[in-house]
């Protein structure tokens, strides 16, 4: 049962990934059409995950509230994933129209009810699973999303030559499909969980520091700085090749860390990936050829994945509130992407001082994002020992 339901989450994720691979490689065209003007763009996606933002929180609350009512809870998820697929689905027929404030409205309900198929679905199986089968959940939660980061890039290439309306409508389809299914399968009755189990933080301010820290240099090192190093030893057109060797690392971390997440816990585990990711950023800025880079760039993947793992692990291993602590991660997640599309915006990222700063916020926020799990680490330890 536990198996079939991770299969459909990470299919779930994959979907749903997709689904913003779409929509950022539409969103232009379609802004055109109603009169946006295409400066508008980045401001419209920065909107998005300020959106994002709090509604994950929110979902993540609602899914507490919900407790052990599974069935109720699958049910509510599905039904909100019908009308945001819904929206999804209509936007490229709107925009046609010349309506821009009907397909703002759209954006909005979108990026709103599908903070729905974040926080809650992973809630949801965390409530009918044992502990040990946690860390395997959250790595094939993880390993959706990075299956759709290794085909997004060819994808985005792919999707200028078709109807939008193909794109939009199928993505919406599986993830509409997947999350019926998700809700028939939480049928069985929840794990009964008494009290906080090992690995999870004793601080959520604490844990909440860490995760935006170590967001933030994700985000620069994937969005802003990847990019720039890679044309330092290769060529443009070799781009669609490169930069998913992150991604590839990433999916290969996550189904192995999930054995050592169960062993140690996720805080312990995002530790030792957080030294081991820090370092191989230094290496991709240091790197003077080609093959170290994509090396470090690999490894780097699979420390990213491995943090996720355990992240994810350690908010639904909370007794009192894994809803609330799942959407935290999403909220900080969003936050962060927030930040790096208005940095780039603002044009900063583009002043000669800050392109050459840039590539030491990776490795400095992965760096202090572990000291802060480490402490916190260090922390339940000696908690558990009294």
């Amino acid at each position: 049962m536990i198996a079939r339901t991770g299969i459909v989450l990470a299919a779930l994720q994959f979907a749903f990934a997709l689904t913003w691979v779409v929509y950022v490689a539409y969103l232009p065209a379609l802004a055109a059409q109603v009169g946006i003007a295409k400066t508008a763009v980045p401001w419209i996606l920065l909107g998005d995950q300020l959106i994002f933002l709090v509604c994950d929180w929110l979902a993540g609350v609602f899914a507490d509230r919900a407790g052990d009512a599974v069935v109720r809870l699958g049910r509510q998820i599905a039904l909100v994933t019908l009308v945001s697929c819904a929206a999804f689905v209509a936007l490229p027929f709107i925009a046609p129209a010349g309506s821009a404030p009907l397909l703002v409205a759209l954006m909005v309900v979108w990026s709103a009810s599908s903070s729905m198929l974040r926080a809650p679905p992973l809630a949801l199986v965390g409530r009918h699973a044992a502990r040990p089968q946690r860390a395997w959940l959250a790595a094939l939660y993880a390993l959706g999303l990075g299956l759709a980061g290794v085909v997004a890039p060819a994808l985005g290439k792919q999707l200028a030559t078709i109807d939008p309306r193909i794109p939009f409508a199928a993505s919406s389809c599986v993830v509409a499909v997947m999350a019926v299914v998700l809700a028939a399968l939480a049928h069985r009755a929840p794990t009964t969980r008494d009290r906080d189990e090992p690995g999870q933080p004793r601080s959520l301010a604490g844990f909440a520091v860490a995760i935006a820290l170590l967001a933030i240099g994700f985000q620069v090192h994937a969005s802003i700085t990847s990019t720039p190093i890679y044309l330092r030893h290769a060529a443009r057109d070799d781009l669609g090749r490169l930069l998913p060797v992150f991604w590839i690392g990433f999916n290969i971390a996550t189904l192995a860390s999930a054995a050592l997440v169960r062993r140690a816990g996720g805080l312990l585990v995002m530790t030792g990936a957080g030294v081991i990711g820090a370092a191989a950023l230094i290496i991709v800025e240091l790197a003077g050829s080609l093959a170290p880079v994509v090396a470090a760039q690999a490894i780097a993947g699979v420390a990213w994945g491995s943090i996720m793992v355990g992240a994810f692990t350690a908010s639904t291993a909370l007794a009192r509130k894994p809803g609330q602590a799942t959407g935290m991660v999403f909220s900080l997640l969003a936050g962060a992407a927030a930040a790096r599309i208005a940095f780039a915006a603002s044009g900063l990222a583009a002043a000669p001082e800050i392109a050459t700063a840039a590539p030491l916020l990776p490795p400095i926020g992965w760096g202090l994002g572990t000291l802060v799990v480490a402490m916190l680490a260090l922390g339940r330890d000696r908690a558990g020992r009294r």
